[in-house]
């Protein structure tokens, strides 16, 4: 964060529910606070495999999973310090994963379906997608934007056999183009 915390996304499932969470370290992390709750309140079904990112307004935003009914997110305006009531994101996703491109878009790239992308081009106010990148159900998919521009996800197949799997798209405005290697 720009004050140097460091934050990760938790979650937490047990038999009073599951919900995501945060937790954070302010001496470079060599300790963390005590988990900080996501939704727990909302007693839904949030098995939350929680990220977070920061937005330009200095709000964090974090996304949780749900095995069951759509994505759900929250904000924080505080580093995560306390979170918002959490809402429906309106789509189903796995495994969210953010990353900030040099032109400003937010990626948040998912399984469900299969492996999947959606792009925010307002500070996650609004989401263009699926975009579907690949057929399997790719677990924990990962970008990073390489210094030509492109983006590479990173994701692994599930079940006997699987194998990780890589691919290489640039973001064009009305969604996504697959490149060579």
């Amino acid at each position: 964060m720009p004050d140097g915390t460091l934050i990760l996304g938790v979650y937490r499932e047990g038999a009073e529910g599951s919900y995501g969470g945060v937790i954070r370290s302010t001496d470079h992390g060599r300790t963390w606070s005590a988990p900080i709750p996501i939704g727990q309140e909302a007693k839904l079904p949030l098995d939350a495999e929680t990220d977070v990112i920061l937005l330009r307004d200095g709000t964090l935003y974090a996304a949780l999973r749900s095995s069951s009914i759509n994505m759900h997110y929250a904000t924080s305006a505080d580093l995560g310090l306390t979170w918002t009531p959490v809402r429906d994101i309106g789509f189903k996703g796995h495994a969210p994963h953010f990353t900030r491109l040099r032109t400003g878009e937010i990626l948040l790239t998912h399984r469900v379906p299969a492996t999947s992308l959606h792009v925010s081009r307002d500070e996650c106010r609004t989401w263009q997608g699926p975009f579907v990148l690949d057929t399997v159900g790719g677990a924990y998919p990962a970008t990073v934007q390489l210094k030509n521009g492109s983006v590479l996800a990173i994701y692994y197949e599930e079940g006997a056999g699987s194998a990780i799997r890589a691919l290489r798209f640039r973001l064009k405005p009305e969604g996504i183009e697959v490149l060579e290697w």
